[in-house]
């Protein structure tokens, strides 16, 4: 399959990536749904505007600002739009309407993709021999933050060089490198999704940095769990790559113990071969690969709801660290997690990068 945009076919955003975003312009401010190709952004809402149909739920929901009226809509709807973008993008007798949609990446103002009405992030290990559950915390969804928003050291609890609790700004602040995973499909209340019905809710993944301030952490662990050292901030990339751009990306997961609870069981165990990087001021720092995780992200899925809770569109489920290693990041620092897979023939795909400034404590 090639395109007929300019260095399509040998961009890592080619016709099999095709990632979801939400953008806007200088000349046009208000943000609309939009799809990278190459060093382009396909615009649907004028795509819509361009067709006989306007008005169907489809069309309805690619006029939208956000993607969350499209992940309502399910995986027939999801596969149906997929499928009419990578036409527009390489049936050549389309090229003549088709290029009017375009704008160049370096004119986008992104925005965040979706709002994320609920986050629950994971662990991908099985951490004390835990081997019966994936683990996870419920985290707080109204500071999920877009990738290219600056991030306020935040401030709370922690213990000072004497031993003494004091409250301030904290001095560990560390990354947490994690693949997300964004919820369409519904599901109903009371009723557990089995990790074979993971492609028919999950609509795609992004990158995450789910920030961690390890001073405040301390003190939490006597507690509750996290609170102040996690619930600052998690950024993530502007960028939703579907869940079917990462079909030659499946790698066999690792074997699991037997005893496994029957919830968990897979028919199909996989996991997802991508290569994480990560960069503090344009310097690599580590790098992980992702598919040998212990839990797949279809059995974190259902955990999500093994107890009866409800999916809604929007929800985000981040896989857990990637990286072990810590830093103490200084104000001025700029993070940048990258990830690629491969994609068909050969071919290797990007997922958004999620990049971040750390800026000093207000007050």
């Amino acid at each position: 399959m090639k395109s007929w945009v300019p260095g399509a076919d040998q961009s890592p955003y080619n016709v099999h990536n095709l990632p979801y975003g939400v953008f806007s312009t200088a000349d046009e401010p208000t943000p609309r749904i939009g799809v990278r190709i190459a060093d382009q952004v396909l615009d649907l809402h004028k795509a819509v505007l361009a067709g006989d149909c306007q008005t169907c739920a489809s069309c309805t929901a690619l006029r939208d600002p956000a993607l969350n009226r499209l992940l309502s809509l399910g995986r027939e709807v999801w596969t149906k739009v997929r499928a009419q973008v990578q036409q527009a993008l390489t049936e050549p007798s389309l090229e003549d309407t088709a290029s009017l949609w375009l704008t160049p990446i370096g004119e986008a103002r992104m925005h965040a993709p979706l709002l994320v009405t609920d986050f629950v992030d994971f662990t991908t290990r099985a951490p004390d021999g835990r081997l019966w559950q994936p683990c996870g915390t419920n985290g707080r969804a109204s500071t999920v933050m877009p990738s290219g928003m600056d991030l306020v050291r935040p401030s709370g609890h922690y213990r000072d060089a004497r031993g003494e609790i004091a409250f301030g700004p904290t001095g560990a602040l560390d990354i947490e490198a994690e693949v997300g995973f964004i919820v369409g499909g519904e599901s109903e209340l009371g009723r557990p999704v089995t990790p074979d019905e993971f492609e028919r809710h999950v609509f795609g993944t992004v990158l995450l940095n789910d920030w961690t301030a390890r001073d405040f952490a301390e003190l939490e662990a006597e507690a509750l769990g996290p609170f102040a050292s996690k619930s600052f901030a998690t950024s993530m990339s502007a960028w939703v790559t579907p869940i079917d751009a990462l079909g030659p990306a499946r790698t066999t997961a690792p074997v699991q113990d037997a005893r496994m609870a029957p919830y968990l069981k897979e028919s199909d165990r996989y996991g997802f071969d991508l290569r994480l990087n990560i960069e503090v001021n344009g310097v690599s720092v580590a790098g992980a690969d992702f598919g040998d995780a212990y839990w797949t992200p279809a059995q974190q899925l259902a955990q999500l709801t093994a107890d009866g809770s409800v999916l809604r569109p929007g929800m985000l489920f981040g896989s857990g660290e990637a990286v072990l290693p810590q830093w103490r990041l200084h104000d001025g620092d700029i993070v940048t997690i990258t990830a690629t897979a491969p994609g068909p023939r050969g071919t290797t795909i990007a997922l958004g990068e999620v990049e971040t400034r750390v800026i000093p404590s207000i007050g």
